[in-house]
């Protein structure tokens, strides 16, 4: 203790004042940054975006600058208190791997704002990220919908270190949106089968090609194979007496419940009614 105070009485005030007049004005243009990105007439998702990227590099050009004032006292303070660092680590292992996790999220662009994520059993649209959490609008629940549910939810980074993390919105602009419907074996597969493609064609036909281009983009920007986006059916036994239809479509990333509901609508209108039917989305 009597070292620290050593310390804090040789450094005077110009460190002190140095520190204020960082902060204040690292502050003031932050906050005038802010205030013209909110006055732009730039569309709401880039506004976020670089909203985000404003608060998390004003915070870390303080951090910086704080550390770069005080270097010499700190390192002084340090050599002074390497018997409790121990401790301190201990106490804030939470803190570090929040950190850490933030700092991988950072470096290997797991995702970014406006991207729908599930970790964990959590699902929603990243609308903030920094070094220690991400928040999130909740979308619920589970997977049976795609609306929100008016509550956002704050994640801990140190989650992206243990659980596996889904990326909803990898493939950009559109996506291959799945869903399912289950019906007993006396009921006509086959028609259901020509009902459910002709009312997914007619709902995705005007975006199909475009949604092909977006796949091939992906390819050659990552190298990967990428399947066709017409609309494809799969089945598959869930009981001997009930049959389940798997259906795979194209669709706009922030529209995917909306064409399912399209898709369904145009189904029944074809198919029904038939009291054996039952939908599983």
């Amino acid at each position: 203790m009597d070292k620290i105070q050593q310390i804090l009485s040789q450094s005077g005030y110009a460190h002190a004042i140095s520190s204020l007049a960082l902060i204040f004005l690292v502050l003031t243009i932050r906050s005038m940054l802010l205030r013209s990105l909110r006055k732009s007439n730039w569309r709401r998702e880039d506004q976020r975006k670089w909203l985000v990227k404003i608060r998390n590099w004003s915070t870390i050009t303080i951090f910086s600058g704080l550390v770069m004032i005080w270097a010499t006292e700190l390192q002084t303070f340090a050599l002074s208190v390497v018997a409790i660092t121990g401790a301190l680590i201990i106490s804030g292992k939470e803190l570090l791997l929040c950190f850490h996790g933030g700092v991988i999220r950072s470096f290997n662009q797991m995702f970014k704002i406006g991207d729908r994520i599930e970790i964990d059993g959590i699902r929603g649209d990243v609308i903030d990220t920094n070094l220690f959490m991400t928040k999130i609008l909740e979308i619920g629940p589970s997977n049976f919908t795609h609306q929100f549910t008016g509550r956002s939810v704050a994640i801990p980074n140190s989650l992206f270190l243990t659980k596996e993390l889904v990326n909803e919105s990898f493939m950009k602009s559109y996506v291959l949106h799945v869903f399912k419907l289950s019906f007993t074996r006396d009921v006509d597969w086959r028609k259901a089968e020509r009902c459910m493609m002709e009312a997914s064609h007619e709902e995705c036909n005007h975006f199909i090609e475009s949604a092909q281009e977006n796949m091939d983009n992906l390819s050659q920007r990552e190298g990967i194979e990428v399947p066709r986006v017409e609309p494809r059916i799969t089945y598959k036994f869930t009981t001997p007496n009930e049959l389940e239809m798997i259906v795979r479509v194209p669709s706009p990333a922030a529209k995917k419940g909306n064409i399912e509901q399209q898709i369904l609508k145009r189904f029944m209108e074809k198919f029904l009614p038939d009291p054996n039917l039952k939908t599983e989305i």
